[in-house]
């Protein structure tokens, strides 16, 4: 089946009866196209996260415009391995400090609950592959379980080039994470800012 861009999508896996014709257009869009997607959204969904992880931005870009997986999809749509039981009706569940897998890690990215796409991205400092999903929709302020934007990731990242450039895409700089804090309050408790550019972005 094509796409209006002749894009193949699916096709079946031909028989050996097949001409040879179709087995050889089987094998291009396969293995040197790699237009093939798999029919279930469930391996598309683990397609992506992992194009994210490897940095694989070609396949993460045929992946959203082809199989049409959403740029705002969260890790809870993927993982069944649930920690927070929602809705939640203790606050202080939703303060990072207080989550157990976080303290267990020793990472505040320890607890992946809730996180987007982008979280994803920011998590591992991908700045092409970030812009590609803010491209495809990504919503820049999405708050995971524990209210933490992309801009919080990144922050607790150190990630400064990354923050800088979030900032300039319209990251909201007011948004406050589970603990009652916004990036900039995380930023400093890492230590002080000395990127003047960074810092005007925050509070300008």
């Amino acid at each position: 089946m094509n796409d209006s861009n002749g894009a193949i999508l699916f096709i079946e896996k031909p028989k050996p009866s097949d001409a040879f014709s179709i087995k050889e257009r089987y094998i291009q869009t396969k293995y040197v196209d790699k237009l093939l997607f798999a029919r279930d959204p469930d391996q598309n969904t683990i397609n992506i996260l992992e194009a994210i992880r490897k940095n694989d931005v070609r396949a993460a870009y045929r992946i959203l415009a082809i199989a049409e997986v959403s740029a705002n999809m969260t890790y809870d749509a993927l993982s069944k391995d649930v920690h927070h039981v929602q809705p939640v009706t203790d606050k202080m569940l939703l303060d990072p400090i207080s989550c157990e897998i976080i303290q267990d890690s020793g990472k505040p990215e320890g607890c992946l609950q809730g996180c987007s796409l982008l979280h994803f991205a920011c998590e591992y400092g991908y700045p092409i592959m970030v812009e590609l999903l803010l491209l495809f929709g990504a919503d820049i302020n999405m708050q995971d379980f524990h209210g933490r934007t992309p801009l919080h990731h990144c922050v607790q990242k150190k990630n400064d080039e990354l923050t800088k450039h979030l900032l300039k895409r319209g990251a909201r700089t007011t948004i406050k994470d589970g603990g009652g804090l916004t990036a900039l309050e995380r930023r400093m408790e890492l230590g002080a800012i000395t990127d003047e550019d960074l810092f005007i972005l925050f509070v300008r």
